[in-house]
């Protein structure tokens, strides 16, 4: 039997709970560029994302990394649905910035999204002569 104190709590929980979620999903795709050739974050990256609609691919949204080579609150949660999406860095006007070269002039990552309730993390390690990504958290 629940007294009406315990009741108050789980509802407070449950409660806290959702709204746990709902700004965890309030920026659902973010990304991190780090330059590993220098070991700092990439400064300055036009990153795009784009979203794959009846045969063809819909700019979704246009922003920069941070000082913290990061960048997020590309999407709503509202808008974020299961999909296919692909974000697109723009590498060279960051290498000619720094006055270097760079074999990638853009990286294109492309990926489906199966659970948009989740957050999906799209990290870059780069340099100017190869790079990596992965589903980070």
């Amino acid at each position: 039997m629940q007294t009406e104190g315990t009741a108050k709590n789980t509802s407070q929980e449950t409660t806290s709970s959702v709204a746990s979620i709902m700004s965890a999903n309030a920026n659902p795709l973010t990304s991190h560029v780090l330059d590993t050739a220098i070991g700092r974050p990439a400064v300055g990256v036009p990153v795009t994302l784009s979203k794959y609609e009846n045969g063809q691919w819909l700019n979704i949204s246009n922003k920069l990394t941070n000082s913290d080579g990061r960048v997020g609150n590309m999407i709503s949660s509202e808008e974020f649905s299961s999909s296919r999406y692909k974000l697109t860095f723009e590498t060279l006007s960051y290498y000619e910035r720094r006055g270097e070269k760079t074999f990638y002039p853009y990286i294109e990552v492309t990926f489906e999204i199966e659970s948009p309730e989740e957050h999906y993390h799209v990290p870059i390690l780069l340099s100017a002569y190869g790079f990596s990504t992965y589903r980070g958290s």
